[in-house]
């Protein structure tokens, strides 16, 4: 029997964002919370990219198809 992924909160990724940018480093808080330091760096980028649809939850698309197909008609 394999191990299962851990799931986590949105509330969960935004109290540790907000511990971040407190000036918590983010080996000390990987190691508090008991995450992989990549994870919490993928977690400030998702964050960063795009503030209102990061951490969006279980299966839902961050940009609506219709954004995208709009962006990348202007890319090209």
């Amino acid at each position: 029997m394999g191990l299962s992924r851990r799931t986590f909160t949105r509330e969960f990724k935004l109290i540790a964002m907000r511990r971040l940018e407190m000036g918590v480093p983010i080996a000390e808080l990987a190691r508090a919370i008991e995450v992989n330091p990549n994870t919490l760096h993928r977690w400030r980028r998702e964050q960063l990219e795009g503030p209102g649809n990061a951490f969006p939850g279980k299966g839902k698309a961050r940009w609506p198809e219709g954004r995208i197909v709009e962006l990348e008609r202007k890319v090209g």
